[in-house]
């Protein structure tokens, strides 16, 4: 690979991670879904699960909330033509709708992505996804409800 195209790579993938977070944000399943390998695995909270299960249970959980997902400082490494892996630094807010007068609960959290990614029809994909938290505290109104 030249050097030329180990930079494009990183940069495509520098992309991939930030329609991610917007597409959490904006609440873009189907986009989100199609982000990952057709036998993608994410570990999520210790659980591993496939794209499909992870989308659920993203699309479950968040709701009606208001989130805010930002990534920073990837480390990306292009192992071949078509694979890679990236660290990347996170920060999230995750507000839950509360009853007027009363403090938003949430979450305020930290820590980093570790991925892997695969090159598919020309397409830089999550194949492996797996965030370890640093940090996680509650807003003013406390942790969300489980």
């Amino acid at each position: 690979m030249n050097a030329y195209q180990t930079l494009s790579d990183i940069e495509e993938i520098k992309k991939l991670k930030a329609r991610y977070c917007r597409f959490v944000d904006t609440r873009n399943w189907l986009g989100l879904r199609g982000l990952f390998t057709d036998d993608a695995r994410s570990t999520l909270g210790g659980e591993d699960q496939s794209a499909d299960e992870f989308v659920s249970l993203a699309r479950e959980w968040l709701g009606e909330s208001t989130s805010v997902h930002s990534v920073c400082m990837p480390e990306i490494e292009i192992a071949d033509p078509g694979t890679a892996s990236g660290v990347w630094g996170m920060e999230d807010i995750v507000t839950f709708p509360s009853n007027p007068g009363e403090a938003p609960k949430g979450i305020h959290g930290w820590g980093h992505y570790q991925e892997e990614y695969r090159k598919v029809d020309n397409r830089w994909l999550i194949h492996r996804m797996a965030l370890h938290r640093l940090r996680l505290d509650p807003l003013e109104g406390g942790f969300p409800d489980a």
